[in-house]
């Protein structure tokens, strides 16, 4: 084992990164993320909400316009106090039309840009003019960087956020729909991740996600042409993608496909999202279970109540079908005890929050941090862990008066936690959050101290993915 401390002589492991693209989302994804986070689906009834927001938005528009016109016909000392106080709410209130006409008007000229040079491209692939052929790829290739800078471009969706009359984060999950669409292959992902870690010295475990079942459509690339793609990435940057196979037990013929794929020569492992419409103790997931555990490989779990999910599944069904008490009695299960596992996200940034705000009534759900800890802690689960993806990249959570990195590393202060959570950043779910992938990693090491800091981003992955063998239960 490297007992070294710098990370010129130890890899950094982050064990939770995705890079599927708009390719492998359902056509109608679009509508889940118009979606009202409660219902799980579109909320019809707030419809004519924003209608009416929208007339009363171009009323006052219209009625101030007038305004302006009459006070400045007038002489009266009113009117002239008046006029500049019409003039600025005017000026506020056209602002984000003015935004979002400017972002509508980049995009068009940009979709236009791109069909030009694609029709340029095609008319010239009957000449010999390879310089010519050279020329409009450099160009085609400025277009796509202006596009990646019009949509990555965070003020508009800003505004749309703060002005949302709705108790959801409607306007935020179609940034990150945009995110998603925005990014032409796997590898352009990969390649934007890499640049946050150091160069060569960084491992990171691919999850794919198998949206087929998500009752929006179908998809434009199958889960299969997304597994193929990955194992491509994985054998291109050999010793620095380690892929997962994404397992829906809706699949068919599921378990023969993870017997065929599952080896350490391709996946490495096993990835399920309950929330997409299965329970995690679903029959043809235990039988997958038992592969994992005969052949020493991992699975990781969606393990928090926020995420992606089958479209019109409720809040209180997406958190029973994730909730981190299925997988104890899934282990408690004769013959799964040792299922190499990890509860993704430890619980969430959410219910961190609600952890330290503490309970509002006695009868309140436990949270599912605690519900986690408690399960490691016990030492009943020998190989159990969780990772801090997303979660530790909102550090900052509005209503504490500290950060989730202090308490991770109180979290931490466990023997057994300690040696159960596992370094992840969720990238590139995380790119809307405030803060880079690098300043995080940055401040996780400056605030955990390199002993720990290694601990969750060097030793637990290598023993997760059975790299090295644990030390033995109790020391450090």
């Amino acid at each position: 084992m490297n007992t070294s401390n710098t990370t010129d002589d130890w890899e950094i492991y982050n064990c939770h990164i995705h890079t599927f693209t708009r390719k492998h989302a359902p056509r109608q994804f679009l509508k889940w993320a118009l979606s009202d986070a409660k219902l799980g689906r579109v909320n019809l009834a707030m419809i004519p909400v924003y209608v009416l927001l929208v007339i009363l938005y171009f009323a006052s528009l219209l009625f101030l316009a007038r305004a302006a016109i009459f006070l400045s016909a007038r002489s009266e000392l009113w009117a002239l106090i008046l006029y500049p106080v019409v003039l600025l709410a005017q000026t506020i209130l056209v602002i984000p039309l003015f935004l979002f006409l400017i972002l509508v008007v980049m995009l068009v000229v940009i979709v236009l840009l791109q069909g030009l040079t694609d029709l340029l491209i095609k008319m010239r692939s009957v000449s010999q003019s390879s310089q010519a052929d050279s020329q409009l790829m450099q160009l085609k290739n400025k277009v796509t960087r202006g596009q990646r800078r019009v949509m990555r471009s965070n003020l508009l969706f800003d505004l749309l956020v703060w002005i949302n009359p709705a108790s959801n984060d409607i306007f935020e999950r179609t940034a990150r729909f945009l995110k998603i669409a925005e990014q032409p292959t796997q590898e352009e992902v990969f390649k934007q991740v890499q640049l946050q870690y150091p160069k060569d010295k960084t491992v990171f475990i691919v999850l794919p996600m198998d949206m087929t079942h998500m009752n929006l459509g179908g998809l434009k690339e199958s889960i299969d042409c997304q597994h193929g793609q990955l194992l491509w990435l994985a054998k291109k940057y050999k010793g620095q993608v380690i892929p997962f196979y994404a397992a829906d037990p809706r699949q068919d013929n599921v378990i023969e496909r993870v017997q065929k794929h599952l080896r350490k020569d391709q996946f490495q492992g096993i990835k399920i999202y309950p929330s997409l419409g299965y329970p995690p103790d679903d029959p043809n997931l235990m039988k997958i279970y038992k592969l994992c555990i005969d052949g020493d490989f991992p699975v990781v779990t969606h393990c928090s109540p926020g995420g992606i999910w089958r479209y019109g599944l409720s809040t209180e069904m997406r958190r029973a079908l994730s909730h981190p008490k299925n997988y104890k009695k899934i282990l408690d299960t004769p013959g799964y005890k040792t299922l190499k596992l990890n509860l993704a996200h430890f619980g969430g940034a959410e219910e961190w929050r609600r952890h330290l705000r503490g309970r509002a009534r006695a009868d309140e759900e436990e949270a599912w941090v605690r519900t986690i800890y408690d399960m490691i802690a016990s030492g009943n689960y020998p190989n159990l862990y969780t990772d801090i993806s997303y979660t530790a990249f909102t550090p900052k959570v509005q209503g504490l008066y500290i950060d989730l990195v202090d308490y991770l590393k109180i979290l931490l202060s466990h023997p057994l936690v300690r040696k159960r959570v596992l370094f992840g950043s969720d990238y590139y779910m995380v790119e809307r959050e405030s803060i880079s992938e690098k300043e995080v990693s940055i401040l996780l090491r400056s605030r955990l101290g390199e002993d720990l800091y290694k601990q969750i981003a060097y030793t637990n992955p290598r023993e997760f993915l059975g790299i090295e063998v644990p030390a033995p239960a109790g020391t450090i």
